[in-house]
């Protein structure tokens, strides 16, 4: 029987999984090749975004210094001593510094208080669940 060609067999496993990881990779590259064009469009958007909201915060700093230095220059006026703005400009530094030492400590307990607290409880029950079932025979 040489001259009858053997009836086609059915494409096996290997076949099913060497095609269905091909596809799968073409998928995958598909889904990068998009998510690399919007994340260089959504960068050049958001990067705009955040340099204009630094600009506005650099502007917005300078003129709350300017806005202190006029108080101080105004107060010290109403003084009418020679270097009145001198102890006027220290006590708004002062002021200043109380405020951030304020603010930092504030900041601090917050941190101390530690993220996800519910969660890393579940996670603590969960270990403590796991422990006790390993144990049993």
């Amino acid at each position: 029987m040489k001259g009858h060609p053997l009836p086609a067999r059915p494409p096996g496993l290997f076949a099913h999984g060497a095609a269905f990881l091909a596809a799968t990779a073409r998928y995958a590259r598909a889904r990068f090749t998009l998510a690399g064009v919007e994340l260089r469009e959504a960068g050049g958007r958001y990067g705009l975004a955040v340099a204009l909201v630094l600009g506005a915060l650099f502007v917005a700093v300078l003129g709350y210094v300017f806005l202190v230095i006029t108080v101080v220059f105004a107060i010290a006026a109403a003084f009418s001593a020679d270097h009145a703005w001198l102890w006027v400009m220290a006590a708004a530094a002062l002021l200043h510094l109380a405020g951030a030492a304020a603010l930092a400590w504030f900041a601090w307990t917050r941190l101390q208080a530690g993220a996800f607290p519910a969660t890393l409880a579940e996670f603590r029950k969960d270990q403590q669940w796991l422990t006790l079932l390993a144990k049993k025979p």
